[in-house]
């Protein structure tokens, strides 16, 4: 044995060909430029490596997420009518390629290096609080906005399935935005809230501000198209704002009401004073804010500019509308995005809705971003599997393909598995708001009670009131699972790169580390997990609406239970659930439902997708699906067991995994399908 060998390396040998290990064997096991130095007398020697010499990785091609996706398509397929995908394909295709783009990537990179900074006084000495960003972060948030990341459902060309169409292109987005998804998603949520007021004919003088405001918010015009910032949180509490010490003060004779904001509307009769905490989209072009009036907790809409009725000595034609950026938040990750503590003195704005009403105002922007931030968890993590496959196809360990690893591979199914549940879920749940917005939409057009009953190809989903109810229910559980699961699957995901995964590198195609840093605000971001919890459990399924929505959803879960009877096992298994969740229900004392609000939600969300797996593999009889199916209640049911599962049907377990994650059983070392 050559002395540069240990004893415990030849004891050991080569664990892949149980043959002895040697310099040789060392040498043709891997795909590397290793060749004998023949100038010595040990012709085992082999030259040693440099910066320039030796292996290189070959580089993995992280493909199109829209085509190698199957999770996403099988989602499409269940969800959308097949002329609506065929009309969506060119464009959902093309994206998926420009979001992996050098250039889109590349302004990625330069939003995460040129972080944003306030400039708060001019050479004079004058305070300014100008917020500068990057290039990259512009380019980006140009690009969402042309893209329809807002617009889509506003647009809503293909009605009741035009909220499927914007999830499945935000998903493709997530991993490519630098987070200017959060000013996206909430402008969805204010356009929601805006659109409802728009539809009520006694508004008054602000009517035409909330129009123009609306018109901007949901435009694909860079140019004109705004974005908004979203003013809850305070020092006292975060998504707990009764404590809201922002007050409110009507004003309407005041002589900056008389003023017009940047864009020549008047500034609105309410001067805002006060401190926030947090604001997500310091950049924007308005806010919405929590404010206490005598009447209670109030909403209001305020602009972030007002206009100079001459231009000041620097040549500004704008000031601030009273925001005063205190600092820009240092956080573990979404850098990019700039998040700041302001102080607000003598803002002018429109109160919105009314007054003492301004928590249950904003519920409608907080439920359509609890959509958003579980859309983004389900984005990230696909991209993050996306880049595992990638690397699959490629690294080499031994003589063998990384996709050969059985221990690899069962994990990889496992991981691709429950990320499959979570897109069924996110897609019915977008479903579900598409056809609850029919309506509203028709209001606002002047059509009441057209497309009232459109609920497009929601299974088992038989009309709008329903939908509302499931909804209602359904929103903050899938928030909190997807948010939980989301960053346990980058951290896989990461690890299944080894040491390269955990890097900070430059390359934005391949680094999972940020995908995993950023997924960390999720479950923070518009409720904690232990708020989705108590939203879902103690204020639905325990609140005043306890009837309604205990109605469709049992209707739902009973009609799904008994149309797929013949399912087997797995169907026993979700029906036995759904029996032992309603009589926990029943027995658990009130006092304690606080305490096990976690544990219910879980349940509930395991019945939910459980049925979503179900309905998915029995539409067309699809192996993979099956078989996704399969692992799934496998894991549910018999965990991390040592035995073999009765419930996988292929006795091939590893040709199983790889249909799970590649569609197919086998791969060439390169990836090509065989």
């Amino acid at each position: 044995m050559p002395p540069h060998f240990s004893e415990n390396q030849e004891l050991l040998g080569d664990m892949e060909t149980n043959k002895p290990y040697t310099t040789e064997s060392r040498i043709n096991s891997v795909d590397r430029p290793g060749k004998l130095d023949t100038t010595t007398s040990d012709a085992h020697h082999i030259a040693p490596s440099s910066s320039t010499a030796g292996f290189f990785q070959s580089p993995p091609q992280v493909l199109n997420q829209y085509e190698d996706d199957t999770a996403l398509r099988r989602a499409m397929k269940l969800f959308l009518p097949h002329g609506v995908q065929e009309a969506l394909k060119a464009d959902l295709s093309a994206f998926g390629e420009r979001v992996l783009t050098r250039q889109t990537l590349g302004w990625v990179l330069e939003a995460e290096r040129n972080l944003p900074y306030v400039k708060s006084w001019d050479t004079w000495g004058k305070r300014r609080d100008e917020l500068i960003t990057s290039d990259g972060w512009k380019n980006l948030q140009r690009m969402g906005i042309e893209a329809g990341i807002v617009a889509i459902p506003y647009e809503n060309s293909f009605q009741e399935f035009s909220r499927i169409y914007w999830c499945t292109k935000y998903i493709l987005w997530c991993g490519s935005s630098a987070w200017v998804n959060c000013p996206s998603l909430i402008v969805d949520g204010v356009a929601s809230l805006f659109r409802e007021h728009l539809s009520d004919d006694t508004l008054g003088d602000e009517r035409q501000v909330l129009q123009d405001a609306y018109t901007r918010l949901v435009s694909r015009d860079g140019e004109k198209a705004w974005t908004s910032g979203q003013w809850m949180t305070e020092r006292q509490g975060g998504s707990d704002v009764r404590m809201t010490e922002t007050v409110a003060t009507y004003a309407p004779n005041c002589q900056s009401n008389e003023e017009e904001d940047a864009h020549g509307n008047p500034l609105g009769p309410w001067r805002l004073d006060g401190f926030k905490w947090f604001s997500s989209a310091t950049d924007a072009n308005m806010a919405i804010l929590l404010a206490r009036t005598q009447k209670g907790i109030s909403l209001f809409y305020a602009p972030m500019r007002r206009a100079l009725k001459e231009k000041d000595a620097m040549g500004f034609g704008t000031a601030s509308n009273g925001v005063y950026i205190q600092r820009l938040k240092n956080k573990l990750g979404t850098k990019a995005l700039p998040t700041a503590e302001l102080e607000i003195k003598g803002m002018r704005g429109w109160l919105v809705g009314e007054e003492g009403r301004g928590t249950k105002e904003i519920a409608t922007v907080l439920n359509v971003a609890r959509l958003h931030n579980a859309a983004t968890a389900v984005g990230l993590w696909g991209r993050g599997l996306g880049i595992v496959r990638a690397f699959a196809r490629v690294r080499l360990v031994g003589r063998r393909p990384l996709y050969e690893r059985a221990g690899f591979m069962r994990n990889l199914a496992r991981m691709h598995t429950e990320y499959r549940a979570n897109v069924l879920f996110t897609f019915f749940v977008s479903g579900l708001l598409g056809c609850a917005e029919q309506e509203k939409i028709a209001k606002m057009a002047g059509e009441q009670g057209k497309g009232v009953d459109k609920m497009g190809k929601l299974p088992n989903v038989t009309d709008t009131p329903m939908a509302v109810w499931l909804l209602r229910i359904f929103t903050p559980l899938l928030k909190g699972h997807c948010a939980k699961t989301g960053i346990t699957g980058l951290q896989e995901c990461m690890e299944c790169l080894g040491g390269i995964g955990y890097l900070e590198n430059d390359d934005m195609q391949f680094n999972i580390a940020r995908l995993y840093r950023d997924a960390n605000i999720v479950p923070i971001w518009e409720g904690t997990t232990d708020m989705m919890a108590d939203d879902a459990i103690l204020r639905v399924l325990y609140g005043k609406n306890r009837t309604e929505v205990m109605r469709a959803l049992s209707k739902w879960v009973t009609e799904v239970l008994e149309q797929n009877a013949r399912e087997g096992s797995d169907i026993k298994t979700v029906a036995s659930w759904w029996t032992d969740f309603k009589q926990t229900l029943i027995d658990l004392p009130k006092s304690d439902i606080e305490r096990h609000a976690r544990d219910i939600m879980s349940r509930l969300v395991d019945i939910v997708q459980g049925l979503l797996l179900i309905i998915d593999a029995a539409t067309d009889g699809n192996d993979v699906a099956q078989l996704v199916k399969e692992c799934w209640f496998a894991d549910k049911c018999e965990g991390m067991s040592l035995k073999p599962s009765s419930r996988r049907s292929s006795t091939n377990l590893q040709a199983s995994d790889m249909r799970i994650v590649f569609r197919q059983a086998k791969l060439d070392p390169l990836g090509a399908k065989i």
